[in-house]
């Protein structure tokens, strides 16, 4: 698909990506490189478990060499002048050689640990690596859900403001041309023409700060996505679309609370548990080991390199039993046992303060969430007064009964209240997703807002 592609040629026109949290989401599953590196772990932590398993079986191995003699070795045995040695003159007074000239080994050798208690220890470690692969992997999806959601929904809140913005632009501007006809008429003083003007002025860099608002924030949210932050997207909805949400949450929020999927905890429990197996290996270190070995060899030795002659092969077989029973390592291993379990104690002590942090951070995301829904409510009975009395002022200026300062107060007011219904949505929907990121909720595509 075009959108997935990481770089656009200058010529290419790409078609708009239209969003929704559910799609933003799962295109961030699919490309965000922290997502895809995570399962990558969870691959080669299963390589390293069949790896350990493998040294349970046998071990064979094919040998073959090749020696060719340039100078053979001279044996001496006292020949000669020698009269002490009777049988001097049985021997030649240069020596004899020894060996041939080509030398050739052949065989096969085979092994396999018939007793080894740390080898078979060691195999749960294998075990325990995959679960915490599994579990790294299981937090980036909740990490990513969460970071996604909330720029989705900076996104969301930076285009209501913009949104918000145009239209106290426009209403403005439309209230500047009356007020101009009005002038040329004489029928309205010229202070008011300026403030007008003067207000339309004012609302021009707002809002063009609120047009780079909205690209930053839809950046951040490409980045998140792994797509080009020059590719244009469109988010099909909108933040006052979340109404129903908070409505819904508000009911379920005294909702129990629970740490017992989140990942923080989850991967220092497993820490212990590898921890557990470490000490048990490191145990039997103290026990003997039993191994069994074989091989099979055949060798030729002749001064002519003639394979076929069948008299120069001498094969040669063996089969033992190697015992290796631990007495002393100076006390190497005692202390490595002492080590590895102050560690565990440790990792106890680490676990329960960050279990103390977490439980702060879910009680102050449920406080936040409160005070955004608090907001809320307020800010939904705001924009009404305040949408009222900017209809009332508005009618009240153009009869000549109100002044230019009370429709510019007008819609100031009405401008603050939708923008504090949005920032007041923005921080319900936050602190949601924060309470789920901390309980280890990952995103389920049959119900995009849980």
């Amino acid at each position: 698909m075009a959108w997935l592609s990481p770089s656009l040629s200058a010529q290419e026109k790409p078609d708009t990506l239209s969003l929704d949290m559910a799609r933003a989401i799962e295109i961030a599953y699919k490309q965000n490189a922290n997502v895809t590196t995570s399962d990558m772990e969870v691959t080669r932590a299963t390589y390293n478990q069949r790896k350990g398993l493998s040294a349970l079986l046998p071990n064979v191995n094919l040998s073959g060499s090749y020696g060719y003699t340039l100078k053979k070795q001279r044996v001496y045995f006292g020949g000669g002048d020698d009269s002490s040695n009777p049988f001097a003159s049985a021997f030649p007074k240069e020596g004899i050689e020894m060996g041939q000239t080509h030398n050739i080994q052949a065989g096969v050798q085979a092994g396999v640990a018939v007793l080894a208690p740390q080898l078979w220890a060691s195999l749960a470690l294998d075990r325990n690596a995959v679960e915490q692969a599994v579990e790294k992997a299981r937090a980036s999806r909740v990490e990513m859900t969460s970071e996604v959601r909330k720029a989705y929904l900076g996104a969301l809140m930076a285009r209501d403001a913009l949104r918000v913005l145009e239209e106290s632009l426009a209403n403005a501007q439309e209230n500047h041309g009356q007020i101009r006809q009005k002038f040329e008429q004489g029928l309205v003083a010229e202070y008011d023409l300026i403030r007008m003007d003067a207000q339309v002025k004012n609302l021009m860099p707002e809002v063009i700060r609120a047009q780079q608002s909205v690209r930053l924030a839809e950046m951040k949210l490409k980045v998140l996505m792994n797509i080009d932050p020059d590719h244009p997207i469109k988010l099909k909805e909108q933040l006052e679309d979340y109404n129903h949400v908070v409505y819904g949450r508000l009911l379920s929020d005294d909702a129990p609370l629970s740490l017992e999927q989140n990942s923080a905890l989850r991967t220092l429990d497993l820490q212990g548990d590898q921890l557990e197996k470490i000490i048990k290996v490191k145990k039997m270190a103290y026990a003997p080991t039993l191994s069994l070995s074989f091989s099979y060899n055949y060798s030729f030795a002749s001064d002519q390199f003639k394979l076929d002659n069948n008299r120069r092969w001498s094969p040669h077989s063996m089969i033992g039993v190697s015992l290796n029973i631990p007495v002393f390592s100076g006390g190497s291993r005692y202390y490595d046992l002492k080590a590895t379990r102050l560690q565990l104690q440790q990792l106890a002590l680490q676990r329960r303060q960050t279990e103390k942090e977490l439980n702060l951070g879910l009680t102050n995301s449920r406080s936040e969430q409160r005070n955004a829904a608090s907001q809320f409510v307020a800010s939904q009975e705001a924009v009404r007064s305040a949408q009222k009395g900017y209809d009332i002022a508005q009618a009240r200026y153009r009869t000549g009964a109100g002044t230019i300062l009370e429709l510019n107060d007008a819609d100031l007011a009405l401008r603050q209240a939708q923008l504090n219904l949005n920032q007041s949505i923005f921080n319900y929907m936050v602190a949601s997703y924060t309470l789920d990121q901390l309980e280890g909720r990952i995103y389920m595509k049959s119900n995009k807002q849980q």
